[in-house]
């Protein structure tokens, strides 16, 4: 499974192609024509970013036509989808979507407790869970995680097959995740060096059931959802702190009663680190407690006219100083809500560069039973930008320094802080 970075907005999901019923001995070749036609009738550039889509057809189609198994033609399909060079296109198995016990081939249900980033051949712890079982086994940020059941992490990230539309270090990220967590009950050893010269033994870590809310969408893996909340002191100034891991509804509730019971703060820092995505239209809703009359993140652009994403204000508005913090894996529909809010100039842009996938999608069923996920739009900001590569552009780079994680810091975390402690000061 690829990395989903997911922005689904704007259109429902497409019923089941008529093609479905053909034989299994022609599903593969019909989803092949069928993901085709999709894509030269729905892709919102009419030039397809560049690629002469009929050429690519007719070099591909052969091959689809001789393809010996099932996999063999997803990846056929999925190697033409690629020369589109964008996020948001991709063939995605059936096998990998939740139904029964085929959802842990996607999403495990299991996790060890902590997450990392990568930086060139680096692998670094960024978050240990409280209580999980990595915090418990001694594990803490700012360690290089080096290898994974005996094998290395570079091997396993030069095993990885390339992503065009992601940077090296969240494509890498992304692809070990798998190996990191894993079915409930299971465990795996990883190996880590400290910082300190110390070779310490590999520490074996079970796997438990994630402190999270299970969500299942049609056509995408499940997700699991967190949100963590909380208020911060910095000099007189009190900052409210929220984080939450995707845009979907299984926690909206929960996070507009959150920002809802910041409205005595001074200011506020929406955390999207590590934040790929879920539904643009969501992003419109949570940016309405931030303005107190109605204005737009900005425009979907798409063959068949534009859509306005509208933000209504909702409630108390939160009109203090408010932060996001971003990083490479702040993806779609966090990058929706970021690049328009700072389009807006109703929020400073702390972090690192975002992944750079923000194109409005749909999911199609196909006739073999797998679903296309595909770009219908472009977004464009207030100014007329469009983050798709490019990823939104902090307007304060704070980098990810391993010295500030071995050191128990959160340098972006506190460089938000103090500016908002400085704005409300004026």
């Amino acid at each position: 499974m690829k990395h989903l970075s997911i922005l689904l907005t704007c259109a429902s999901l497409a019923a089941p192609a008529d093609a479905q019923e053909v034989s299994s001995l022609g599903a593969d070749l019909a989803t092949f024509d069928k993901v085709w036609e999709i894509v030269d009738e729905y892709h919102f550039d009419p030039e397809h970013n560049g690629v002469d889509w009929d050429a690519a057809r007719l070099e591909y189609r052969p091959r689809a036509q001789a393809a010996e198994d099932r996999q063999t033609s997803r990846d056929i399909v999925n190697e033409m989808l690629a020369l589109l060079g964008q996020s948001h296109f991709e063939l995605i198995a059936q096998e990998a979507l939740k139904d029964g016990e085929e959802s842990s081939k996607a999403s495990p249900a299991g996790t060890v407790g902590f997450d990392v980033r990568v930086r060139g051949d680096a692998v670094w712890v960024n978050r240990v869970e409280p209580r999980s079982p990595a915090d418990v086994a001694g594990v803490r940020r700012g360690w290089t995680l080096t290898a994974i059941d005996g094998e290395t992490t570079g091997v396993l990230m030069a095993a990885m097959p390339s992503e065009a539309t992601l940077r090296p270090e969240t494509a890498h990220r992304t692809g070990l995740l798998p190996s990191i967590d894993g079915a409930v009950g299971t465990s795996a050893s990883f190996t880590f060096e400290t910082g300190t010269g110390d070779s310490p033994d590999p520490v074996e870590l079970n796997r438990v059931e994630r402190d999270a809310v299970p969500i299942d969408m049609p056509g995408l893996p499940r997700f699991y959802l967190t949100l963590r909340s909380e208020r911060r002191e910095r000099g007189s100034r009190t900052i409210g702190v929220v984080h939450f891991s995707n845009w979907f509804s299984g926690i909206e509730k929960e996070l507009h009663e959150a920002l809802d019971a910041m409205a005595d703060c001074h200011g506020v820092v929406l955390d999207l680190r590590g934040n790929t995505g879920g539904d643009g239209l969501m992003a419109c809703r949570v940016a309405g407690h931030f303005f107190e009359q109605r204005t737009s993140l900005g425009t979907q652009v798409s063959r068949r006219g534009n859509f306005d994403y509208t933000v209504r204000p909702r409630g108390t508005a939160l009109l203090g100083p408010l932060v996001i913090l971003t990083d490479e894996t702040t993806g779609s529909a966090s990058e929706v809500f970021t690049g328009g809010m700072q389009a807006l100039g109703r929020a400073m842009v702390i972090g690192e560069v975002s992944t750079g996938a923000a194109l409005p999608s749909t999911l199609t069923r196909v006739p073999n039973g797998d679903y296309l996920l595909h770009a219908i739009g472009d977004f464009l900001t207030a100014d007329g930008e469009s983050m798709e590569g490019d990823g939104v552009q902090p307007d304060q780079v704070v980098p990810l320094r391993r010295a500030d994680l071995l050191a128990g810091t959160d340098a972006p975390l506190d460089a938000a802080l103090d500016w908002i402690a400085d704005q409300a000061g004026r």
